[in-house]
This record gives structure tokens, sequence and C-alpha cells, in this order.
């Protein structure tokens, strides 16, 4: 996907607008950019994320759908069409754009060097085990019997039941108390990695490090018995 060098200086525009939290301002320089680029899928991305900010759904949805109208392989319109699909609660909308998504992103990670992916494993899952060993007691004795595995992005699956095609981790089976419990757990415990998704919103080795770190602090605390808002109280968004 090019882009025009008069759009990309608009789009720059825009995002430090956005920075400033000035988001009327952003998308009246956006609106301007799109008479004059009708066809521009990075600006309507880009309208339809400002939109997201400021709570307007129904906007942000119209103008991701345009985006990825004009460019059907816009993997993050997409993904960003599903998260605006999901808080109107039109999961069906919203997994079809996600597994749009995964189907995407699969097509990507053909591209990525075998060597790079080693050496980014290996980093993975060493800062998980330095994660791990930090833990204070009793809460790391707790979790010595729970895997942490390394998966490349979540099936095709799991994002048919709705799961984000762009999840960093997952936790799966039985919390500590009902593996604690006297009826047996049901299925085992697990936590999961999701590899190239990590890998996608880091920027750099240090990133990498603090992305694997929250992900995998995430994960145990639902292990520990907290939801997504106890969770994110916790900054282990």
């Amino acid at each position: 996907m090019e882009t025009d060098n008069e759009v990309l200086a608009g789009l720059d525009e825009a995002y430090a607008l956005i920075e400033e939290d000035r988001l009327d301002d952003a998308l009246l320089s956006l609106e301007a950019m799109i008479a004059k680029h009708p066809a521009a899928p990075e600006v309507y991305y880009l309208i339809g994320e400002v939109h997201l900010r400021a709570d307007r759904t129904d906007e942000g949805a119209t103008a991701l759908a345009r985006a990825v109208e004009l460019d059907p392989g816009y993997s993050d319109a997409h993904h960003l069409l599903a998260r605006a699909y999901e808080e109107m609660e039109r999961y069906d909308d919203m997994v079809a754009h996600d597994l749009k998504v995964l189907a995407l992103d699969e097509e990507a990670d053909a591209a990525l060097d075998k060597e790079f992916v080693q050496d980014a494993l290996q980093m993975i899952e060493g800062q998980a085990e330095q994660v791990l060993a930090h833990l204070p007691e009793p809460f790391r004795a707790r979790l010595a019997d729970v895997p942490v595995i390394l998966e490349a992005r979540p099936t095709p699956d799991m994002v048919r039941q709705g799961f984000d095609a762009r999840a960093l981790g997952l936790f799966e089976g039985p919390t500590d108390a009902e593996r604690n419990s006297t009826e047996p757990p049901p299925a085992p415990t697990r936590i999961v990695l999701f590899w190239t998704n990590l890998l996608d919103v880091a920027d750099d080795d240090d990133s990498l490090a603090e992305e694997v770190e929250t992900t995998v602090l995430h994960e145990i605390a639902h292990y520990f018995g907290l939801d997504e808002e106890q969770v994110a109280a916790l900054g282990l968004e």
C-alpha cells in the first residue's frame, strides 16, 4: 500500500494533533484531506480512530468500513473495525473482520526471517522465565506446574469463538482456587503467549521485553482470579 507524500504529511500532522488530544482539530484536518484524496484508505483509518477515541463508535465503524473497502488487505483497519463492531455488539461482523486480520497477518508471517524468528523466540521465552522467577512467594510456588507456551497466533477456531486475532496472551484452564478445590480440575491450566502478535506491537528489544512482562503478569492475574477490570486497574492491559 503506497501512500502519497502529501497524504503522509497530512497524516503526520493529524497524529501530532491526536497526541495533543486535539481530536476535533485532527478530524477537521483529516476531512479536508479526504476532499483532496477521496480514495486514501489511511486517512479513513485515522478518521475512524479519532471517532473511536471520542466514543463515536458508529462514525468510527463507517470510516473504517470505507478504509477496508478501498483496501481489502488493510489488516490494521480490519482489526480496528472488528473492535468497533465488538463495542457495537455486532459479533458476527467482528468475527468476520478478525478472521480477515488473522489470514492477512499469517500471510505476512511467511516473510519473517528464520534466524530472526529463532532469536525472538529465545528472547520471549527468556523474558517470560525471568518474570516467573522474580515472582514473590507463595505465588511462584503456586505457578510451578503451570506451563507458559509460545504459539504464533490464535487459531481460527478461537477467533470464531470471539477471541481477538491480535491478542498477546491467553490464560486457559482452572484458576488457582479451582485447582486447589476438592474436586479434580476439569482441564490442565496453561498460559499462552502469541509471539508474532508480541513482535508486531514491539518497536525494539526493550519494548518487546516490556510487552512480554506485562502480558505474562496479565495472564497470571487471571490465574489468581482477577477479571479484566481488576487486571486493568493494576496497569496490566
